[in-house]
């Protein structure tokens, strides 16, 4: 008797834990900072940053460009005045031009990107790491010496994940 109630309560906990229903709440993705550096012609950032994705959902197709699918990473710019950090994405400048009435004309540069779809037919969690290639205000006018990037991105669900802080990036004059 006594081993029919062991067998029964082994068997209980082998099912109890066998039976573990998968977890389907969509997880959002999550992003760790590897390094930042000025490319070699020093006109652009170039921000590596690992990814882990649970639901293995990230990446946008390439018919997938309007609405909230235009973008899927997401960066501000921030440059130090005075010791302050101030946002100054979208980047706006201020561009000679004769042909205006000003003088001048505004350029607008959005600092978004879209990261690739990534084919996961088994829908298994995704990890890797990714380089994006960032132009700063200095390719226009050197308007600060020092910046920053804030990044972070979305999944297929739109969850978003954490916010990673670059390192203060140095212009050389």
């Amino acid at each position: 008797m006594k081993r029919i109630t062991i067998l029964v309560i082994l068997f209980a906990i082998v099912i109890a834990v066998g039976c573990k229903k998968e977890n389907t709440t969509p997880q959002p993705p999550v992003i760790t900072f590897v390094a930042a550096q000025f490319s070699t012609d020093k006109s652009a950032s170039l921000v590596k940053f690992e990814f882990f994705d649970a639901n293995g959902d990230l990446g946008l197709r390439q018919e997938e460009n309007n609405g909230e699918q235009q973008y899927n990473i997401f960066v501000d710019y921030y440059e130090k005045e005075n010791g302050d950090w101030i946002l100054k994405s979208p980047i706006i400048a201020q561009i000679p031009d004769l042909n205006e009435p000003s003088g001048f004309r505004f350029d607008t540069t959005i600092t978004n990107l879209r990261f690739p779809f990534l084919e996961n037919e088994d829908v298994s969690s995704l990890t890797g790491e990714a380089q994006i290639e960032l132009f700063f205000n200095n390719f226009i006018k050197p308007l600060a010496d020092t910046f920053r990037y804030e990044i972070y991105i979305n999944d297929r669900a739109f969850q978003k994940s954490n916010i990673i802080v670059t390192g203060e990036m140095i212009v050389a004059n």
